[in-house]
C-alpha cells in the first residue's frame, strides 16, 4: 500500500506499508482526499517526535463496519475508553488518547487506515469531498470556541494566519 510516512529523516512516500487490519472497533477507511495542515508540517520537523503515516483531515470511504460503503470524515481522537474522562464523553481529553497521524496512531495520507467505527459520521450526498475534507479544522475551530465558553463581547480579535484562525 503507498503511504506518506514519517520515519527517520523527511516525510517520505512508500510503497510497501501493509495495509490495515480492522481490529478492537477500529475499521478500515479508504481514503479519498486529505488535507495537509500546519500540524503535518510540524510533525515532520519533529514535534512531538511522531514516527508513522501523516495525516488526520481526511474524506474517505468506510470499508467496514456500520457505514461501510458510505462517503465518511471522523473524529480525529482515540480516547482509552475507561478513563473518567472517556466514560464522560470527553475522550478528546483522555490523557491515555491516541490521536490519527499526530500521536500512535497511523494518519490518512494513506490508501487505507484505521479509525475508530464510532468516531465516524457521514457525509451528505450535497457536500463535495473538497468541503468535507475541512471537517476537522472546523472541529478544531468550534473546540476553541466551546472552550470559551459564553463570551459578551461584540468584538474579538482572532491573531493567527493558519487556516484555523479564519474558521474561528
Amino acid at each position: 500500500m503507498r503511504a506518506f510516512v514519517l520515519e527517520d529523516g523527511p516525510p517520505k512516500l512508500v510503497h510497501d506499508r501493509p495495509a490495515p487490519m480492522p481490529h478492537d472497533g477500529l475499521v478500515r477507511v479508504r481514503t479519498r482526499v486529505a488535507g495537509i495542515c500546519n500540524t503535518d508540517l510540524e510533525l515532520a520537523r519533529g514535534y512531538m517526535g511522531f514516527h508513522g503515516v501523516l495525516g488526520h483531515e481526511f474524506v474517505g470511504d468506510a470499508l467496514d463496519g456500520a457505514l461501510a460503503g458510505r462517503r465518511v470524515v471522523g473524529a480525529i481522537n482515540f480516547g482509552c475508553g475507561r478513563c473518567a474522562r472517556c466514560v464522560t464523553g470527553l475522550e478528546r481529553h483522555c490523557s491515555a488518547r491516541r490521536v490519527l497521524g499526530i500521536l500512535a496512531a497511523d494518519g490518512t495520507l494513506a490508501e487505507e487506515f484505521l479509525i475508530p467505527e464510532k468516531n465516524l459520521v457521514e457525509v451528505p450526498a450535497s457536500v463535495s469531498d473538497e468541503t468535507a475534507v475541512f471537517a476537522e479544522p472546523v472541529a478544531a475551530a468550534y473546540e476553541v470556541l466551546e472552550q470559551l465558553g459564553r463570551v459578551e463581547a461584540t468584538r474579538v480579535l482572532v491573531i493567527g494566519d493558519g487556516k484555523l484562525g479564519p474558521l474561528v
